[in-house]
């Protein structure tokens, strides 16, 4: 159900990309179970209801442009999808995408890349810039949402393309995953 303020995901150049908590650890903790990797440590799956994050934008006033859970494709198909069917660019800021550092550990080790990784309680937003300060304050408040970062903008640099600036200076396009 579309209520005011959101759209049926049409993002706007200008507008902010947030996500609402860390990526790919559901991902990473099927895959360490399913493949009985070996690797020691306490990764749990992200499971979580996202209906408390997006209510209490909603009740805030807070302006949707576009919403999407991560599940299936992870971050990398939700913000391909999104610069595809919107004919505009995403620009990435690597080193403000939320990431565990156990699921970092297995994409470094295991040749993954954790943008891929599903997502079961990572929601990721297009809020128009003026509305960025006040969704960040009220994700902030909600625990699932408590790691939320503007990741990215809306631009039109390269339509119907991501592109993701590392920390180091460089940038590559981020693909939908394979």
């Amino acid at each position: 159900i579309l209520k005011e303020g959101i759209s049926a995901n049409h993002i706007n150049e200008g507008d902010v990309i947030i996500v609402s908590g860390d990526v790919g650890r559901h991902g990473a903790a099927i895959l360490m179970e399913r493949e009985g990797l070996g690797i020691s440590g306490d990764l749990q799956s992200d499971c979580a209801t996202l209906w408390p994050s997006v209510e209490a934008l909603i009740d805030a006033g807070v302006t949707i442009s576009a919403m999407r859970d991560a599940t299936r494709g992870g971050l990398s198909a939700v913000l391909n999808e999104w610069a595809q069917q919107s004919n505009v660019c995403l620009e990435i800021e690597e080193a403000h995408v939320p990431l565990d550092d156990a699921v970092q550990g297995i994409c470094e080790l295991f040749g993954f890349e954790a943008f891929d990784f599903a997502n079961e309680g990572t929601c990721i937003f297009a809020i128009p810039q003026e509305d960025a300060q006040l969704a960040l304050d009220v994700l902030e408040k909600i625990d699932v949402s408590s790691k939320r970062e503007i990741i990215g903008l809306v631009s039109t640099k390269k339509i119907g393309k991501v592109i993701l600036h590392s920390a180091y200076g460089s940038s590559r396009y981020l693909d939908l995953p394979k």
